[in-house]
């Protein structure tokens, strides 16, 4: 046992075992939440409610409580088999020890020492390892819901007592139960709910043929709505007047916040630079005008005004917020040059006549080269091509003439034309 709230079984233990409260609860809403945090074995875990005895485990002792107890997996032992799934039963009367797997384990009938009262297999029902599970008992005089994240396990009317409220394990170690808490659930039915005027109606709030008072209840108090009150459990009252009356009941809301979300202010970045946008609350869904689902975002290469959105969804609560990204004007300028020189001798050096500059942008490319009587002696349209002064060409001064387009993003487009001489030495 950690605390009141907070409870961990650490040994592996056969016999159906409970870790119950002192006060007896009856009309409460119950939450905490349980786990496994062990990887062997796939037995009980669960929840006792209206918890009476035994209060010491022995040999052909009484039972009497409502177990809702919860399998991982289907198996069977000394012949009785339990299913995967859920199971709500209503022990009272004597089981001894031997007995423990008929009326634990397997899916015995036995009334009154065992009536089974509701269940809900499957084979996707059964807890896992190492998950936590969110837990909700609402347990009154006339009804018993039990949900399981938020989904519905099992609901069933009858009559129900105040007992102890507790924990189960059978044959399941290192099984934790944390932050339980309980609160009073007041709701009531008036009988009859037509009458006329001068006759009897009666408010029921607890059901005392089934239970009684619950002690941690110290008083209540009834407005009728037409200046009268009471201080009874199940008050009767007479009006005497029609149709003026003010009937209230206070229910209890979960006001979840909405998630905050800052793109941050709308900013101005350089051409074909790029920007992450973090929308932050880890765990949420997300929705961007880019149609990505991510917490974070990254543009690339913007070359364009843009303005971009996220919607956040934090557990069914929304917000949305927007970002403009303009663009600064950064246009980049690129040309080619041509040397004045080349000395094509073989020394790895200044041996060949080619475009000097950057080329991944060259759209179109036209480089003639002619001898010093007009003669073509080479021509390319590749700008990485290269002349390496061959046919073998004489030392002298030769003329290339050069046109070629530049454009791409972020790039100054623009076509050039030119001419110019080079020497050829040795």
């Amino acid at each position: 046992m950690v605390d009141s709230a907070n409870i961990i079984n650490t040994s592996y233990i056969f016999p159906a075992t409970f870790f119950v409260s002192q006060k007896k609860l009856i009309n409460v809403l119950i939450r905490g939440t349980m786990s496994v945090e062990s990887s062997i074995d796939n037995d009980f875990i669960g929840i006792v409610l209206g918890y009476k005895k035994p209060t010491q485990l022995a040999d052909n002792t009484q039972y009497n409580f409502f177990l809702f107890d919860w399998k991982s997996k289907r198996e069977s032992f000394n012949g009785y088999r339990a299913e995967e799934g859920f199971r709500l039963s209503y022990y009272n009367g004597f089981i001894n020890m031997q007995e423990q797997d008929r009326y634990f384990w397997g899916a015995v009938e036995n009334p009154p020492a065992r009536t089974l009262l509701n269940e809900k297999y499957g084979n996707s029902l059964g807890w896992v390892h190492h998950k936590k599970y969110e837990f909700t008992l609402l347990y009154t005089t006339s009804r018993l819901h039990i949900t399981i994240d938020d989904e519905v396990i099992l609901e069933q009317e009858g009559c129900f007592k105040a007992g102890k409220f507790g924990f189960y394990c059978m044959s399941q170690d290192l099984t934790r139960f944390e932050n339980f808490t309980y609160q009073s659930y007041i709701d009531f039915v008036p009988f009859p709910e037509t009458v006329c005027v001068g006759e009897k109606i009666r408010f029921n709030s607890f059901n005392l043929d089934c239970s009684e008072f619950p002690d941690f209840i110290e008083s209540m108090n009834w407005d009728f709505g037409d200046g009268q009150s009471s201080t009874a459990i199940n008050p009767e009252h007479t009006y005497s007047k029609a149709d003026d009356c003010i009937d209230t009941i206070v229910k209890t809301v979960v006001i979840k916040p909405n998630p905050i979300v800052g793109l941050g202010n709308d900013t101005i970045v350089p051409a074909c630079s790029s920007i992450i946008l973090d929308a932050g609350n880890p765990g949420s869904d997300y929705s961007w005008s880019t149609s990505q689902i991510s917490q974070t975002i990254e543009l690339k290469e913007l070359i364009q005004d843009t303005s971009i959105w996220v919607i956040v969804n934090k557990n069914g609560c929304l917000t949305a917020d927007t970002i403009s990204v303009s663009i600064e004007e950064n246009i980049v300028k690129q040309q080619l040059f041509f040397p004045n020189a080349f000395t094509p001798n073989g020394d790895g050096n200044n041996d060949v006549l080619k475009a000097v500059g950057p080329t991944d942008n060259v759209s179109m490319y036209s480089l003639i080269i002619f001898n010093r009587w007009g003669q073509q002696i080479f021509e390319t349209d590749d700008p990485n091509a290269s002349w390496d002064g061959s046919n073998p060409m004489q030392v002298g001064v030769y003329v290339y003439k050069v046109t070629y387009r530049i454009e791409g993003n972020c790039i100054e487009t623009k076509n050039y034309s030119g001419s110019g001489t080079v020497a050829l030495v040795k």
